[in-house]
């Protein structure tokens, strides 16, 4: 007993602080699942970017090699079936570009995109 009688606070405490956490964890699972979201995503952003990447310069040397320009885009479609393919060449070397238009797939962000573009140049090989 306290000094001004029995407490009648104590018990509706205990149950303010336990509906506090259930409504705390009914707002962060929503807040963590659209965390975890976007951090997948871009994590897909990355690897789309690296293999963009690695497919411009696969297809920079095989073109310097000499492969034709129908193999250099049967290629590009086996390896990036949704970029645009670009080449180039000069005297001394070719210059192969890849560019692909990215949506975002989280749907509060749905409405932004942009194009990922990667370019790789490589020397002209001589036989």
């Amino acid at each position: 007993m306290s000094l001004f009688g029995p407490s009648r606070f104590s018990a509706g405490s205990a149950q303010h602080e336990r509906g506090s956490a259930v409504i705390e964890t009914a707002l962060m699972i929503p807040v963590l699942l659209g965390v975890t979201m976007v951090f997948l995503t871009t994590i897909q952003l990355g690897i789309t970017a690296v293999q963009l990447t690695d497919t411009a310069h696969d297809l920079a040397r095989a073109l310097a090699r000499g492969e034709s320009q129908s193999q250099i885009n049967e290629q590009a479609n086996a390896q990036a079936p949704n970029a645009q393919l670009t080449m180039s060449n000069t005297e001394a070397s070719v210059t192969v570009t890849l560019s692909q238009d990215i949506d975002i797939p989280i749907p509060i962000l749905s409405r932004f995109s942009f194009t990922f573009e990667r370019s790789a140049t490589a020397p002209l090989e001589q036989i």
